[in-house]
């Protein structure tokens, strides 16, 4: 294999200043955040025996929205049921799907920006199943955490 000297010498020098970057200040660069999509995990578990519960409906039924100083109500009532090990998963899509104000990027995914107007959410779950009271649970969404996992106690 032959190699190009200054084609590989002009892409070291393009390379080895941005390795000895670090912070902003020392480079001049700046790095614009991105918004982060949202993902809410929850586990459904009965509080006096510690097992999680199969088949018990969770859904999304509100979110409080920090751009707006809103809560957005889902116009649908759909539940997610959860699986073998006791959890529903709401993917970006979903949260999307939900209408409950997210912002969204171009794919349609609910996203939170990095933005101090933007940056914060309360979803309100409801986890149901037939014969029992339904619990309602607020879980904070924020740009410094979109991914969230709950686990709710429900008997």
């Amino acid at each position: 294999m032959v190699l190009n000297r200054p084609l590989l010498l002009a892409a070291l020098g393009a390379v080895l200043p941005l390795a000895s970057c670090y912070e902003e200040e020392d480079c001049g660069c700046y790095y614009e955040p991105v918004p982060e999509l949202v993902t809410v995990l929850v586990e459904v578990y009965d509080p006096i025996t510690n097992f999680v519960w199969e088949d018990v409906g969770v859904r999304v039924v509100s979110a409080w929205q920090e751009w707006s100083n809103a809560t957005y109500t889902n116009p649908v009532v759909d539940y997610e049921l959860t699986d073998q090990y006791g959890e529903a998963y709401f993917d970006s899509f979903d949260m999307a799907l939900a209408n409950v104000g997210f912002k969204e990027d171009a794919h349609g995914r609910a996203v939170v920006g990095p933005w101090e107007d933007i940056d914060d959410a309360v979803v309100t779950l409801e986890v149901y199943a037939p014969g029992f009271v339904p619990v309602l649970v607020n879980v904070p969404v924020s740009w410094d955490q979109p991914r969230v996992f709950v686990s709710v106690p429900f008997n």
